[in-house]
């Protein structure tokens, strides 16, 4: 079961406002696809000093790739901000919720659906417990709430699409209202 967590006391917004957390078997099938799509980015990018073309390795970072390579660690490049390349696509249409998951590199799809629940509480009690989550802090949330396409009464509706992209250096996170098809970035970049 896929939990959101809607955090409602406003002085602990410091943690987080919104949680997305989905389960252990699903994250262990996405952390799997992941794994041989990598794997399959890091051989070439090895053999041929770029993926497809795309990406391109340097010489001194492909010669590390070679190293750790022999070491039986897998870690393809994709960038200098690049922590990954997977982005995570959430949409919720009660009494479940989809989750997208977009190699962009290998421009390769999966897709998952699971039961979700909401859970109203105060982010200080449930912190400790939360795992396998993307969470909306209180600058990105109150971003959110600015925008003229947002409708906090349908933010567990099929209304919005959460998009969750790791980088090196921070968390991206967008929304798209998929009434108008606009997006907002909601990313706090001041803080990373």
């Amino acid at each position: 079961m896929i939990t959101i967590y809607k955090n409602n006391n406003e002085s602990s917004w410091s943690k987080y406002v919104l949680c997305i957390s989905f389960p252990e078997n699903i994250q262990q099938q996405i952390n799997e696809w992941e794994a041989n799509l990598d794997k399959m980015v890091f051989d070439e990018q090895i053999k041929t000093g770029s993926y497809h073309g795309r990406v391109p390795v340097r010489d001194n970072i492909r010669e590390y790739m070679k190293g750790l390579n022999e070491k039986g660690i897998v870690r393809p490049y994709y960038g200098a901000t690049g922590a990954q390349a997977c982005s995570y696509f959430l949409q919720v249409t009660p009494p479940t919720c989809a989750i997208g998951v977009e190699h962009e590199t290998a421009e390769e799809k999966v897709s998952f659906e699971d039961s979700v629940e909401i859970i109203q509480i105060d982010a200080a009690e449930n912190t400790h417990r939360i795992k396998n989550a993307f969470m909306v802090r209180n600058q990105e949330y109150r971003t959110l709430q600015k925008w003229k396409n947002w409708n906090e009464k349908e933010e567990f509706t099929s209304r919005y699409i959460y998009k969750f992209f790791s980088t090196s250096i921070g968390m991206v996170i967008k929304v798209t209202d998929t009434h108008t098809k606009d997006q907002i970035d909601i990313s706090d970049y001041d803080n990373w």
